[in-house]
């Protein structure tokens, strides 16, 4: 584990964090807490007392029924106990035997409570505190998936933000809230405990106290070193058990040449190195067991041991201090057993803390470079350079592509490797950017121009677009002011979107998404569509949806296209061939470049490589062929 990593848990809790004002509450709780444990044990001392007192041979029948009052006598010389001798000589209930023990009980239920209740409280602060910083992590996690998801060729991003967001930040509120509590609560605990305890005799509690501290330890380390080595017994059997199951898949070979005897001869030989090599692990097991009784037993008889001889050899303890010091050193040992247990969190807690920080410390791909100016929208030519792309996932993507597309062109963008030409139509908008080239909108360099005035004249449209959690018009304005209801329903009709909208419960005001309406894929595209149109961006790229669409949503689409590309340059990524034969231009990218450049008809009689993707995609043995094109 490296400081880092230690560093990115302790931004959520560490120990630190209890010093802070935030938290002082909780240590506060947290003290009153063990406070009212310790009250609770010395009523349960007092009680143990009278019981003993009472039952005794030696005690004077009138003493019997005077309650507390030969205890307060015995501790009244006492640094601490003069404290209680006081409180028992003023309280009349403790001075009779009868209501002396129902006071007793009855207050040692409320302390019990009491701690518990406030343990509840402490422990319920610290969760507010790290839900407090996790849901400052899930903002940042958020706020970098949307910087980084543009740039993300290859889904990674997307795919760890999301492993980011629903698992490791609800593991680190868990582990934050447990360890913390756990530690807090501990703290507390240890601290009061041992201090009762000291005050109560503290050679007597010493002498206890250290033994108990260093057997604990002991167990631990043995417990630490038993499993190391168990795992490594375990997993020398695992590859003896993966030699064997490699038999069984020779089963034809050995059967069809006759070595049935040879194979049988070798798999017992391998079956008894497996059992050799268990006898290890179990002896291993067997060993560790034992030695934790063994270590358990003297946890208890050591202590135990210097208790009795102080009580029973000098009498420098009574039975019940001494009492008190044992429920002060079995409520300490659970107490430090609980934080041991809760250290195993802060260890994944540490790596899960690690990778959100890695995640959330990347620098996004793409940036608006200084000094960037506006862009005025598309009149002229988009021209790709000696364009390079080459991501890690799959280099040599582009390599050295020249294309140049004139305004008001409507083009089919196509590749053999589906990749190629999402890479390229994802480069106009700047979602990524070339390794090498540039790419010009009449002749400027997109790199230089704000990325809000690109993305607002360039826009893409996916596919595969969800909508939003909102109203149908909220899905097509996307919050802007300046965007009208009356433009957002004339993009719509132009789309022919408008009249699905109008059969849905509520029109334009139907709530979509996960709480709301479901819509098909192919009146998700069309609000796609509708949500770009209402822009009037001057450069359109439009990727189709790679399922299947009825025959009637096929027929909006194709008007749909022809309205809209009357006075913009819109590139298509089509998956269906009635597109591509209406583009006015196709290109296909091979091996990094332009391979094929014209029209359908042109091209299926003189291009190879066209036709060979046209048969690829289209064909009529394709199970998943749109019987629409």
């Amino acid at each position: 584990m490296s400081d880092q990593n230690v560093q990115d848990f302790d931004r959520i809790i560490s120990f630190r964090s209890f010093a802070r004002v935030r938290y002082l509450p909780a240590a506060a709780c947290a003290l009153l807490s063990a406070l009212a444990l310790a009250l609770a044990l010395i009523c349960m001392t007092a009680v143990f007392w009278l019981l003993v007192f009472v039952s005794s041979a030696a005690a004077v029948a009138e003493d019997r029924s005077t309650g507390l009052k030969v205890l307060a006598e015995q501790i009244a010389s006492h640094p601490v106990g003069g404290v209680f001798s006081r409180l028992i000589r003023s309280v009349n209930h403790l001075q009779s035997t009868g209501s002396a023990v129902v006071l007793l009980l009855a207050t040692i239920c409320v302390f019990v409570l009491l701690s518990w209740a406030l343990r509840s409280v402490a422990e319920a602060i610290v969760e507010s505190r790290v839900v407090a910083s996790v849901q400052r992590l899930r903002q940042h996690i958020h706020r970098q998936s949307i910087r980084l998801e543009p740039s993300d060729f290859s889904g990674e991003h997307a795919s760890v933000s999301d492993r980011l967001f629903r698992e490791s930040t609800v593991f680190l509120e868990t582990a934050g809230s447990r360890w913390g509590g756990a530690v807090l609560t501990t703290a507390a605990d240890v601290l009061v405990l041992a201090i009762v305890a000291m005050l109560t005799q503290w050679r007597v509690a010493l002498e206890t106290l250290v033994p108990l501290l260093l057997i604990r330890f002991a167990i631990r380390f043995e417990t630490q070193r038993s499993d190391s080595s168990l795992q490594l017994l375990s997993e020398q059997v695992t590859r003896g058990l993966a030699r064997m199951a490699e038999g069984l898949r020779k089963t034809r070979i050995v059967t069809g040449f006759g070595m049935e005897q040879a194979e049988q001869e070798q798999f017992l030989k391998n079956l008894i190195q497996y059992r050799e090599r268990c006898r290890p692990v179990l002896k291993q097991q067997i060993l560790g067991v034992w030695l934790r009784r063994v270590l358990l037993l003297l946890l208890v008889t050591v202590p135990a041991v210097f208790l009795v001889m102080h009580i029973v050899r000098d009498g420098s303890i009574g039975v019940s201090a001494g009492l008190l010091i044992v429920g002060c050193l079995y409520f300490l040992s659970v107490a430090i057993g609980q934080f041991e247990d809760v250290q195993a969190l802060k260890v994944e807690g540490n790596i899960r803390a690690a990778e959100v920080s890695s995640f959330i410390n990347r620098v996004p791909l793409v940036s608006q470079a200084p000094g960037a100016s506006f862009l005025e929208p598309m009149s002229r030519s988009l021209v790709f350079d000696q364009v390079v792309f080459s991501p890690v996932q799959n280099p040599g993507l582009i390599r050295g592509l020249d294309l140049r597309v004139g305004s008001g062109e409507t083009l089919a963008l196509l590749s053999l490797q589906r990749e190629s030409a999402f890479a390229v139509a994802s480069m106009i908008p700047r979602f990524i950017d070339p390794d090498q080239g540039q790419i010009l909108i009449d002749g400027r360099n997109i790199r230089v121009a704000t990325l809000e005035s690109l993305r607002a004249e360039a826009i893409m449209v996916g596919g595969n677009d969800p909508v939003f959690n909102a109203t149908v018009l909220a899905n097509i304005t996307c919050g802007q002011t300046d965007i009208t209801r009356q433009q957002a329903l004339d993009a719509a009709k132009l789309v022919h979107a408008d009249h699905f909208v109008r059969t849905l419960p509520k029109g334009y005001e139907t709530v979509l998404g996960e709480h709301g309406v479901a819509l098909d894929r192919g009146q998700m595209f069309r609000l796609s569509l509708a949500r770009a149109i209402v822009r009037q961006p001057a450069l359109l790229v439009i990727e189709e949806p790679n399922t299947m669409l009825s025959a009637a949503t096929k027929a909006m689409l194709d008007d749909a296209y022809q309205r809209i590309s009357g006075n913009r340059t819109v590139i298509f990524l089509p998956t269906r061939l009635s597109t591509v034969k209406k583009c006015s231009r196709i290109v296909l990218i091979h091996e990094g470049k332009i391979a094929v450049d014209g029209v359908h008809d042109q091209l299926v009689r003189s291009s190879e490589l066209y036709r060979h993707w046209e048969y690829v995609h289209f064909n009529p043995f394709r199970g998943d062929t749109d019987a629409g094109q």
